[in-house]
């Protein structure tokens, strides 16, 4: 919705500007000068030159901006940690989302009460082989303390002017309720289900994972295409939040100034992208 309005309003002031530039004669002009006086008008013009110097500005004054918040994001030791246990999310849901048994449906002829059985049947029986991975991923991906990871970003850049970015954590954050919501629910179901067997409280079981399942899928790909943005990397995340906790510890760090803590992250960063490029030069020749 939100890409077909702005597609919208774009297209308007597209046609507006063209009616008003064809009302005042701008391409009747155009039409009789040669081309290169023409560029040479163009650019001696103040208003021309004023104009063009203001968006080169405002987009070199942006760029900056997006590239130095994404710095000083990745700098924050607390966000890391989120972003790391988050990846660990996504891969989980990446392993158990293709072997999730797709919905069998009916047709004019069909019992719909036994189809819904059967469908329910395959989502309990995945559910409960699968429910180690299930919980995991849950927890990775909606966290309460994920928050904080959605606060900095929010802090951290011009939000209301990164349509791009504000549409992502919009996504993000309308999912994670979803997520917060149902698990607990699930989970009080199968607790029944497990008490009284029957097969009402199986179906509505089954349903609701049939729900989960798809909002688990989108919540996973709406935090890695956030991460994409931010141009985070996965293995660089792990390595550092590993290295930095082997080496420091939490007790000690909290209580050092901030200063230090900056001078200890980047530290590690540079060690630990020595690594990667060693291990890279070392495992070159054997791809």
């Amino acid at each position: 919705m939100y890409r077909k309005v702005m597609l919208s309003l774009t297209l308007l002031c597209l046609i507006l500007l063209t009616l008003i530039a064809w009302k005042v004669g701008v391409f009747t002009t155009i039409a009789g000068l040669p081309f290169f006086p023409l560029i040479e008008k163009i650019i001696t013009n103040t208003y021309f030159s004023g104009v063009s110097c203001s968006i080169i500005g405002v987009v070199i004054i942006y760029k900056w901006q997006v590239w130095y918040s994404k710095r000083k994001l990745k700098q924050d030791f607390r966000c890391n940690e989120c972003i790391e246990d988050i990846y660990d999310g996504i891969e989980t849901v990446g392993k158990y989302a293709p072997l999730v048994p797709e919905r069998e449906k009916g047709n004019k002829d069909c019992d719909c009460n036994e189809l819904r059985k059967k469908n329910a049947q395959k989502y309990v029986g995945f559910y409960l082989e699968h429910k180690g991975d299930v919980y995991f991923a849950n927890l990775a991906l909606s966290y309460e303390g994920n928050d904080l990871l959605i606060d900095s970003i929010q802090s951290c850049f011009f939000i209301n002017l990164n349509f791009k970015l504000l549409e992502i954590l919009n996504n993000v954050k309308n999912r994670l309720p979803n997520l917060r919501n149902k698990y607990p629910e699930i989970e009080e179901l199968e607790k029944k289900y497990k008490e009284t067997p029957n097969e009402e409280l199986m179906i509505q079981l089954g349903e609701k994972l049939a729900s989960y399942f798809v909002d688990a899928r989108f919540m996973a790909g709406y935090w890695k295409e956030l991460f994409d943005y931010l141009e985070y990397d996965p293995t660089f995340i792990k390595l550092f939040v590993k290295t930095y906790n082997t080496r420091y510890k939490f007790e000690d760090d909290i209580k050092l100034p901030v200063t230090v803590r900056n001078n200890q992250m980047i530290e590690v960063k540079r060690e630990v992208r020595r690594a990667i490029l060693r291990n890279k030069f070392r495992n070159f020749w054997k791809k």
